[in-house]
């Protein structure tokens, strides 16, 4: 019995694997014209679950039309057709698709917004560009992490189709991933009183 409860223990207090892979996170895009004008969401939120291959394959699928020709007006400017992808612990935005256009919207902030899981935010201590691969104008203050969310503002920067962006993540090790259900603790319990009552009830056998 002792054995059940230090499985039990261990298992309930293992903490969970540090990174952004199985999570979701939301993207949503906001301009704002001046510091003191307000923010226009200018894109729907779009809720994908990180994991291998590209989140979002073109910003014109935040879009109802879901093509570029057909997205709101200024949305060429504002946006630019870019693939961006979330990896465990970094964000690349690639901007193959961008032709013919040639930089974003100017204003007070042009700006992509990744909204995580309270709990998972806690665990992003700090976000910085990789400037060993980013050739996108960004610059330390574009980057800012605030409350859940990342927001990197690309306002008046130039791009062409070979222009890349990466912003690594520092993710603090520790549970990062939403914690279990209660039920999923109950599921877990049952399991390991089954196990525990299995392996009482053939010690007892073996004794008789």
């Amino acid at each position: 019995m002792k054995k059940l409860v230090l499985t039990t223990t261990l298992l309930l207090a293992m903490p969970a694997y540090a990174g952004l892979n199985g999570t979701p996170v939301t993207l949503r895009t906001v301009v704002q014209d001046t510091s003191s004008s307000s923010p226009v969401i200018t894109s729907l939120e779009k809720t994908v679950t990180i994991g291998p291959g590209i989140e979002y394959p073109h910003v014109a699928n935040l879009f109802n039309a879901g093509a570029a020709t057909e997205a709101p007006l200024g949305f060429v400017p504002n946006l630019v057709d870019v693939a961006i992808d979330i990896a465990n612990d970094y964000i690349t935005i690639d901007f193959a698709n961008s032709a013919p256009f040639k930089h974003f919207g100017a204003g007070f902030q042009n700006t992509y917004a990744f909204q995580f899981d309270p709990d998972i935010a806690r665990s992003i201590t700090a976000a910085k560009i990789d400037n060993s691969v980013t050739t996108l104008g960004l610059q330390s203050s574009d980057v800012r992490l605030v409350g859940n969310e990342l927001l990197i503002n690309a306002e008046n920067l130039q791009f062409n189709p070979s222009t890349f962006a990466r912003v690594n993540l520092a993710i603090e090790e520790g549970p990062v991933s939403p914690a279990p259900e209660p039920a999923t603790y109950a599921m877990m319990l049952a399991g390991l009183t089954l196990i525990g009552w299995i392996g009482t009830r053939r010690s007892r056998r073996e004794l008789s």
